[in-house]
């Protein structure tokens, strides 16, 4: 069978692309090639970014001739076109011009209108923006989270702030961590009280349904974020326990099963209604989840400053793994925590003091103060939860490194044994330094704004 399969293979016809030569190159390769390889890269994803803001700005310059030659483009129309009000002209002045750019990059006239939006923002409020996106250094997505950021607030001033602050992290952290620190930024420079915009915000809660393929569909909901991520970890220990106790489902399908459970409890069981989603473990007992999950406290940790809870700080308390919450929600959540952890930090670098430097296992105040600064997985581009990542020593320990804020890191345990592997090597002795095999230096920041002394500088 063997010999036979040998002989199909080489019987197989070899298939040539015009890529070949180009792909892969006479001559032996080293890890140098991968190396240059990267650098094309990088070098062709910073002409594509500056190619997209040279693109926006053509489509401004476009929408400002539309506005200085708005009389010449509407001579040609109906009647009632031209008796319309001023007002009016301009809005179907506009609405062609949407067209119009919607046509000539084949995108929908939704998707133009927000181009033109982020072109309009960035050519003002975002000059700064638009120019790092100009010169290739930052990507177009960061540039439209910035000019979405840019418009949802009231004046110039709050512009400024945000952009300053939030512009230099834009060119190392990916789009979706760029929108969290954006997030963060706006709800310090907004001029408005963050109680009154929460309130605003709460009342647009709702629960969503959108088609999916293959007979799927998503169900979302828009809920406070205590809220949401009280619910969450509700699912998750009821799905981690399942999976403790033999279930075979994935950790994910058995947050799914668990939330409809939830919700469906005393209408028709889940597996009725699509069998598809209820797995028959080995022993042939499936768990109760929903029965399982009621009787869990839910669980989910906020950082409060101290001065705050006395009425001597507006300062935000802090969501693990969100950002800033409501300040009224969260006095309203301290005073029901069955337990508070105080942190000891010195008022000018940050660092926590109550901690022993001189054992490995890392104390529950430090741990603590590492979820709340760390917030997600240090390693560059990952969004996973602090509390669910273990603690790295960036000089191990074994070498001499100790067990103190500025050379631990929270990192997930797919990216620890990448580390630990040497796929990337630790680049300095700070835990937001790192090195890959092609010797690029990344350098990750914390979102949060809890003070962590020299690991967020």
């Amino acid at each position: 069978m063997a010999a036979e399969l040998d002989v199909a293979i080489d019987d197989l016809p070899v298939v040539t692309t015009p890529w070949d030569d180009v792909l892969s190159p006479a001559g032996p390769t080293t890890v140098h090639d991968v190396s240059a390889a990267l650098d094309d890269v990088e070098r062709l994803q910073s002409r594509i970014n500056a190619l997209e803001g040279e693109k926006l700005l053509a489509v401004e310059r476009a929408r400002r001739a539309v506005v200085r030659c708005e009389p010449d483009l509407l001579a040609g129309e109906q009647l009632r076109v031209l008796n319309a009000g001023t007002s009016r002209q301009h809005e179907l002045a506009r609405r062609a011009f949407v067209a119009d750019v919607a046509t000539t990059l084949r995108v929908s006239e939704r998707q133009a209108d927000h181009l033109l939006e982020t072109a309009r923002t960035l050519t003002s409020a975002g000059s700064a923006t638009l120019a790092e996106l100009c010169h290739g250094r930052i990507g177009a997505r960061h540039a439209t989270a910035m000019a979405d950021t840019l418009a949802d607030l009231p004046d110039a001033q709050a512009q400024a702030a945000v952009q300053a602050e939030a512009l230099p992290r834009a060119a190392t952290t990916t789009p979706a961590q760029f929108r969290s620190f954006l997030r963060r930024a706006r709800d310090r420079a907004h001029p408005e009280p963050f109680t009154l915009r929460h309130a605003r915000a709460a009342a647009k809660r709702g629960v969503f349904v959108d088609p999916a393929s293959d007979g799927m569909a998503w169900l979302s909901a828009y809920l406070p974020a205590t809220t949401a991520h009280a619910a969450h970890d509700r699912l998750t220990t009821a799905a981690r326990t399942a999976r403790d106790a033999g279930d075979p489902r994935t950790l994910s399908q058995l947050r799914a099963d668990a939330y409809t459970a939830l919700l469906l409890s005393g209408a028709e069981p889940t597996s009725d209604l699509d069998p598809v989603t209820t797995t028959e473990p080995a022993d042939g007992h499936v768990p109760n989840l929903a029965d399982h999950a009621r009787r869990i406290v839910p669980r989910v940790q906020i950082t409060v400053p101290v001065m705050t809870l006395l009425g001597r700080s507006d300062d935000p308390a802090e969501l693990t793994g969100h950002g800033a919450i409501d300040p009224d929600v969260a006095t309203l959540l301290t005073a029901r925590a069955p337990s508070l952890r105080r942190l000891l930090v010195d008022p000018v670098s940050g660092e926590l003091l109550s901690a022993d430097p001189g054992t490995y296992a890392v104390p529950a105040a430090l741990r603590t103060y590492l979820e709340a600064r760390d917030s997600t997985c240090r390693f560059p581009g990952c969004t996973r939860p602090a509390p669910r990542c273990d603690l790295d020593h960036t000089v191990a320990w074994a070498d001499g490194g100790r067990t103190t804020a500025d050379n631990l890191a929270h990192v997930c345990r797919r990216h620890r044994k990448v580390v630990l592997w040497h796929t990337w090597i630790r680049g300095r002795s700070s835990p937001a330094g790192r090195r890959s095999t092609g010797g690029r230096a990344r350098t990750t920041r914390t979102a949060s704004t809890v003070r962590c002394g020299a690991a967020r500088r």
